[in-house]
């Protein structure tokens, strides 16, 4: 999938109630947030700046060094990798509910 089609979709979802995963690694992780979409915006080339404005709750995701767009059955995954191929960022939006795991100790 490319950034205009991730895109695509998720301007679709415009007005609708997603979730969202964001993660950075090894620094941050915010797993099924939820808010209705309300703008999304994507900036550069090659290496794309993704913004996604929600309401009810109002909250602003953001996340640059976007290199791959994946789609995982209905939902829209955004990485950045780092210079060995590993995963340094993802932000993943869904219309349903992301799964969360449990906690194991």
């Amino acid at each position: 999938m490319g950034a205009l089609e991730a895109i695509r979709r998720l301007e679709a979802w415009r007005g609708q109630r997603v979730y969202v995963h964001l993660e950075v690694n090894p620094e941050a992780y915010l797993r099924n947030a939820s808010g209705t979409l309300d703008e999304v915006g994507l900036f550069g080339e090659g290496l794309f700046r993704v913004h996604l404005r929600l309401r009810d709750p109002a909250a602003l995701v953001y996340i640059q060094d976007v290199t791959e767009f994946v789609e995982d059955g209905s939902a829209i995954v955004m990485m950045g990798l780092d210079g060995q191929h590993r995963v340094r960022q993802t932000l993943t939006v869904s219309d349903t509910p992301l799964d969360v795991g449990k906690v194991e100790s």
